[in-house]
């Protein structure tokens, strides 16, 4: 026999094959050299094209009208365009990370007065050539175009070594691939590009190490997807056991491969990182964890795949029960086994990683939650498989133990169970590594001082006191800053980026008496970091920790000046703004999240604090009840949760953050509960059949429409609800920024009245200004000059760093210099993020613009990002469980429709002769008009089929009284006839009449028994209708039955039974069926003996074999006659169940009609056909099992 070759095989084979390329390529390509020359060429034509973009802009730029704006808000982000006139910067879009932005040869600020200020240009330096040029942390071809007054300077960037989106910071629309590096014309290897025939820059192949692993790892992922989908084909083509084995074995092999992987890949790829997840040995990783997952999930649905092969081979088995039982076991043992290795893992990844599962925490969601949660899906989602695959070796060993575990109840039951479950634990467990955080946190809040700070002070101190220079600055007024800049570069430069500092001078001559009652202050309160210290430990109005040191500077000339340096970590900003998008920490520091407030008691006393809850300012006989009442250290009150943490007796430590409301538990719930029953769905699609949607074709339809009108519905309702919030919320962001916005104006103009220009401020004015407005409202400030170049800010190291621009945004210096906007929200990025920077204009009393002033919006209170997501799930989520609610009342109400119709539909199919039944329907509508017509006709069938009975049953009575007559009439004649005989013998005094009256006797018996025979088999047929049915034992009632005949020598009776054989039936008439069988083989059997007798031939053994078992049509047993008779003719076959037919000399030919119509009333049958091992008749009755 050919084997066929389908679309499978080549499927199979096609993602193996895949599989193997893909890995060997993966393996190979990091092993072969990188073509630099063909990286060049195509980087040279993406460089060219770009720079033929950016001329275009030049261009645009150099003729636009010089009182104009000349910035484009279409500009690429990877262009700069600055355009001068008379040598100042007037328009530019984007921006060089440059500080000094000047071209011209004026004089500079002295970097003495303004340590911060460049006096190198880079800009200065650009010509018209195109030349490769690095700023900061970027490289960028630039060039300078003029006409008259008017000059650009524009740049294309070429590479970004900060960058998170390119692997190797190369420009991603250059399309260099990522084994590539581009460096300057210095470096000695490499491939040169070439703009205009003009190399520019080089490119080199990078030969980081480890790099090549995470760099393929994409093309492994892919391999082992595609190995894995080829065997689940390849085990689908024969779902055999033996085949099962070999997927089985492949899948253990490369999946174990894929872990032993996965351990040279710690370094580069976070999934494997053990600072994500780790739990021991086995489970060192993340990607561990979800590695063994996949295995059993493959598994076990490979198994479920060819469960009928295996079940088939456990019925064949000689112990078939014994391994029924086992089969169970393991079953159970595996359900066992997965639901045990959920809950292990999933209470491993909540309480050792860093990973939230608690779904109704969005901002703490993130991709790895999202694979948790597939992983964890995928694994329940095996439960119901293994259960299924159960109940047939149950109802096999208990009988009547049958339950569909895909039923739309069960996978209600099961997807509210495991959602049930998984809520709980990430809730359960998720709170309890939540105390576990803040009690570290609670741990590191209470240690208040900083001593790594206190050393490198200490260390210091007597260099800044015994320092010339600031002594000689200290008589100089306004001095501050130039003493600041020389205490960090020459004496705090470790320390620099984690603190602030600050100088106040105080000269012997201080004539305020509020500045002598501040440093009088200042250097008496706190405690001194060490003995004969110059610095004190103290806390300011805020609670927040400083370090202050007092100086004293001697001059012969001005006597003693007194300096006053305070040093205060960049983290008690708070959320000023620039310290929270920076994550600003000190050493030590504790990064507490937003929605979090805590408060420190001493002494019961409200020591310091810190958030939006408003604390007592003493522990109260209320709130130390609530305390004491705490078993586990958390209180729950005023819709908060806090977590209480006892220092001392008298000394605690509150965190606190708002309460977890039952409605998110609930949205959690339902969203599980939705996707686990749609997983369940989707795993018995395959379970439909295409009939049953042509048999409700209607209703379907039906069904289907309203479906649909109904999903447009609830779409456009939630996509309305959605976007309502959506704008509510940024109707009410803008409303916040603008308040803001006006707060911080209005402030700023307030202490700027009387300055006329920003030159007028004094560094240490300015700071302070800055300063005071920027601790009462709780944001970072940055001031630009009318120019739009930055010159004083609260946080001037985000600008050193270039995490920003010296210059403000474009967009907003346009719309507040040239549309003269009040003010301007922009969008920008700084790092990593993008947040809304707030842009006013600044004036003085006489309504000049003196300087322009910029905030960072980062109140977190307005979380309306987060707001609209969880508004959106919530929405779909009701939305989802509306949409099966509906689906329910909807099938219901189209099945009530229907059911006249069905109920119609029904009788119709069940009506006969003797049963037809009307419809009962109260309703008056168009179902009513044809319910009335069907019956209508239903009566007059009735009527005609009441006639047409009478007639068959006279037509019936008629032809049985003929039948009747004619079984009557046959031995009666022969009767009469002998009588009629031995009446003329003894008439004429025949002596024989003495002789023949025995004979005739004898003849006269035999017919009279002929008479009662067939007086019994028509009263068979009485009995039909009236014998009600009972539970034969056939297995019983066959042997009984052959016992009454097994007593001839000469015919062998052999018996194959089935235990526990059971039926519903009458049981006389099944025993006649049973005895006329075996009584006609007997017959056929003698007969031919006696043939054989009487030719003189040998006797023949005769032989009946009688089976019971089980049928080939399900729900059936077969019991087989047969026997080593004559058998039928081929010519009387067709015959064989006629009635009146017969061969014998003394039959009635009823015998075998009679069983055909008893088995038939019983929805069995019987058939004949030739036996194979014993050549006669054999006779099959088929019987439906109980």
């Amino acid at each position: 026999m050919r084997r066929r070759f389908g679309i499978r095989n080549c499927l199979a084979g096609g993602f193996l094959a895949i599989a193997v390329i893909l890995l060997a390529f993966s393996l190979s390509v990091s092993k072969l050299p990188g073509n630099t020359e063909r990286e060049a060429l195509r980087v040279s034509r993406s460089v060219t094209h770009r720079m033929h973009i950016l001329d275009e802009y030049i261009s645009s730029a150099l003729t636009a009208d010089r009182r104009t704006w000349a910035g484009h808000n279409d500009v690429p982000s990877d262009m700069v365009i600055y355009r001068y006139i008379d040598d100042t910067l007037q328009s530019w879009s984007n921006q060089f990370p440059v500080r000094n932005d000047n071209i011209g040869s004026g004089i500079v600020f002295s970097r003495l007065s303004k340590p911060r200020e460049s006096i190198y240009s880079p800009l200065a330096e650009v010509t018209s050539e195109v030349t490769f040029v690095n700023y900061g942390q970027k490289w960028f071809l630039v060039k300078a175009e003029t006409l008259g007054s008017r000059k650009v300077i524009a740049g294309l960037e070429i590479v970004d070594s900060m960058s998170e989106d390119s692997p190797n910071g190369v420009n991603k629309k250059l399309g260099l691939g990522r084994n590539y590096l581009i460096v300057p014309l210095s470096e000695s290897s490499g491939s040169a590009t070439v703009i205009d025939g003009k190399p520019v820059f080089k490119i080199v192949v990078d030969s980081v190490a480890g790099q090549s692993a995470a760099m393929h790892s994409t093309m492994i992922w892919f391999a082992i997807a595609c190995f894995i989908i080829a065997s689940l084909l390849h085990l689908a083509q024969k779902r055999s056991l033996k085949r099962l084995l070999i997927v089985l074995a492949g899948l253990f092999v490369v999946i174990t491969a894929t872990y032993l992987w996965g351990e040279n890949m710690k370094n580069s790829a976070p999934l494997f990182s053990p600072t994500v997840y780790a739990d021991g040995q086995l489970f060192n990783s993340l990607g561990a964890v979800l590695i063994a997952s996949l295995l059993i999930v493959l598994s076990v649905c490979c198994t479920f795949v060819t469960r009928n092969d295996i079940y088939r081979r456990i019925l064949s088995a000689k112990h078939s029960k014994a391994c029924l039982v086992t089969y169970t076991v393991i079953n159970f043992l595996m359900i066992a086994g997965v639901l045990a290795f959920v809950h292990v893992i999933f209470r491993s990844i909540i309480l050792n990683s860093n990973i939230s599962l608690e779904l109704y925490r969005l901002n703490d969601l993130n991709i790895f939650s999202l694979l948790v949660y597939l992983t964890l899906i995928g694994l329940l989602m095996t439960v119901p498989l293994l259960t299924q695959m159960i109940m047939p070796a149950l109802k096999h060993l208990f009988g009547g133990v049958r339950h569909d575990f895909f039923s739309a109840g069960s996978r209600i039951i099961t997807a509210i169970a495991f959602a049930a479950y998984m809520v709980v634990m990430a809730g359960t467990l998720g709170f309890k590594k939540e105390q576990n955080r803040v009690n570290v946190w609670a741990n590191r809040l209470s240690m208040e001082r900083d001593i790594s700070l206190e050393l490198e002070l200490r260390r210091v101190e007597e260099k800044i006191a015994s320092d010339q220079v600031i002594s000689t600055l200290a008589v100089i007024p306004n001095s501050n800053g130039i003493i600041l800049n020389r205490i960090i570069e020459n004496h705090l430069m470790r320390i620099a980026q984690d603190y602030d500092f600050m100088v106040e001078l105080f000269p012997e001559n201080e004539k305020s008496q509020a500045a002598i009652a501040y440093f009088t202050n200042m250097v008496t309160r706190g405690t001194p970091i060490s003995d004969g210290s110059r610095f004190r430990y103290i806390r300011d109005a805020g609670r927040h920790s400083l370090y202050t040191g007092s100086f004293a500077y001697y001059n012969s000339g001005n006597g003693v000046t007194m300096m006053l340096l305070t040093v205060s970590p960049k983290s008690n900003r708070e959320n000023k703004g620039y310290s929270q998008l920076l994550g600003y920490s000190a050493p030590g520091d504790v990064l507490i999240p937003a929605r979090y407030s805590y408060a420190k008691y001493s002494g019961k006393t409200l020591a310091s604090y810190k958030g939006n809850y408003s604390y007592p300012t003493i522990v109260d006989e209320e709130l130390e009840m609530e305390i004491e009442a705490a078993t586990d250290g958390v209180v729950r009150m005023n819709g908060y949760t806090h977590f209480v943490n006892r220092i001392s007796n008298n000394d605690l430590i509150i965190v606190s953050r708002p309460k977890t409301e039952d409605f998110s538990y609930c949205v959690a719930f339902l969203f599980l509960t939705l996707v686990f029953y749609f997983c369940l769905t989707l795993l018995t699609l395959t379970r439909i059949h295409p009939k049953q949607h042509e048999s409700n074709y209607y209703k379907s339809r039906i069904n289907a429409a309203m479906m649909l009108a109904l999903i447009m519905t609830l779409i456009t309702l939630a996509a309305v609800s959605v976007l309502f919030v959506y704008r509510r919320n940024n109707a009410n962001l803008k409303s916040s920024m603008a308040d803001k916005i006006t707060s911080l104006q209005t402030l700023l103009q307030a202490r700027c009245r009387y300055i006329q220009d920003f030159n007028d401020f004094s560094p240490q004015e300015a700071s302070g200004i800055l300063e005071d407005i920027s601790n009462t409202m709780k944001s970072d400030i940055t001031l630009y000059t009318t120019s739009g170049k930055e010159f004083r800010s609260t946080t001037p190291e985000v600008f050193d760093m270039m995490m920003l621009g010296s210059r403000m945004s474009p967009d907003a210096y346009e719309n507040i210099i040239f549309k003269n906007k009040r003010y301007y929200i922009s969008k920008e990025r700084i790092g990593s993020k993008r947040t809304n920077f707030l842009y006013a204009p600044v004036f003085n009393a006489h309504g000049k613009m003196i300087a322009i002033m910029c905030s960072p919006f980062t109140d977190e209170s307005f979380d309306f990002k987060s707001e609209a997501v969880l508004h959106s799930i919530t929405i779909i989520t009701v939305f989802m469980i509306l949409l099966l609610l509906a689906r329910v009342i909807i099938a219901k109400a189209v099945d009530k429709m229907f059911k006249p119709l069905s109920e119609m539909g029904r009788k119709m199919n069940a009506a006969s002769i003797n049963n037809l039944e009307y419809i009962v329907y109260e309703r008056d509508d168009e179902v009513a008009r044809l319910v009335r017509a069907y019956n209508l006709m239903v009566h007059d069938l009735y009527n005609s089929t009441r006639k047409l009975t009478q007639a068959e049953r006279d037509k019936a009575w008629a032809t049985m009284a003929r039948q009747v007559a004619h079984e009557i009439k046959n031995p009666l004649t022969p009767i009469k006839l002998q009588i009629q005989r031995l009446i003329r013998m003894k008439k004429n005094g025949n002596p024989a009449w003495a002789d023949r009256f025995d004979e005739i006797s004898d003849e006269v018996l035999k017919q009279i028994d002929l008479l009662a025979d067939t007086a019994n088999e028509f009263s068979t047929f009485a009995k039909l209708y009236t014998e009600e049915p009972v539970e034969i034992n056939l297995d019983k009632l066959l042997k009984e039955e052959i016992d009454l005949f097994d007593s001839r020598d000469n015919i062998k009776f052999s018996y194959m039974g089935l235990d526990n054989a059971t039926v519903m039936g009458p049981k006389p008439q099944l025993t006649r069926v049973f005895v006329n069988l075996i009584n006609n083989a007997v017959q056929a059997i003698e007969n031919a003996q006696a043939e054989n007798k009487e030719k003189g031939q040998e006797l023949m053994q005769g032989r009946i074999v009688i089976s019971l078992r089980l049928s080939s049509k399900d729900g059936f047993y077969d019991i087989v006659f047969e026997a080593n008779g004559p058998g039928v003719s081929e010519e009387n076959r067709s015959k064989l169940f006629t009635p009146n037919f017969t061969t014998k000399s003394n039959g009635t030919g009823l015998g075998l009609s009679i069983c055909r119509n008893i088995l038939e009333k019983c929805n069995g049958e019987i058939f004949y056909s030739k036996s194979f091992s014993l050549k006669g008749a054999c006779f099959t009755v088929r019987f439906p099992r109980s």
